[in-house]
């Protein structure tokens, strides 16, 4: 094959893929990344997962039942590691933080009603400070 003969089909590959890259960005803009910026989002809940492709979420910040804020982290296992609730209708909150095994953990706790406590959940069982 000549020399010309392959500048031509390159020339042409190349035109054909400059038509094809056009025709996507026109016809399927959604493929692009979106660089957009957001002064306000509103949702529900917000769920956030992992580059493991695995369904449940990382991270989910949301409402629960009874209309509180609500953060939660989770660890590998889908078991939630970190909760972070606020704003009950008695103006509580606490945060809870669990260990390899949920039934272990330290979890602090404010109320309008009753204080503060602080728990903690080990081997030996449950203490509270007041």
């Amino acid at each position: 094959m000549k020399l010309r003969n392959k500048l031509s089909y390159i020339a042409l590959g190349g035109l054909l893929m400059l038509i094809g890259m056009l025709a996507s960005s026109v016809f399927m803009p959604n493929l692009f990344a979106q660089r957009d910026k957001f002064g306000l989002i509103e949702c529900t809940e917000l769920r956030v997962l992992g580059k493991d492709g695995l369904p449940f979420p990382k991270v989910a910040l949301g409402v629960d039942e009874h209309g509180s804020g609500l953060v939660s982290v989770y660890g590998k296992d889908a078991t939630p590691k970190v909760a972070l609730g606020v704003g009950d209708e008695h103006g509580s909150g606490s945060v809870v933080v669990t260990g390899k095994d949920i039934s272990m953990g330290v979890s602090i706790t404010v109320d309008d009603e009753h204080g503060g406590l602080v728990g903690i959940i080990g081997k030996d069982g449950i203490k509270i400070l007041d």
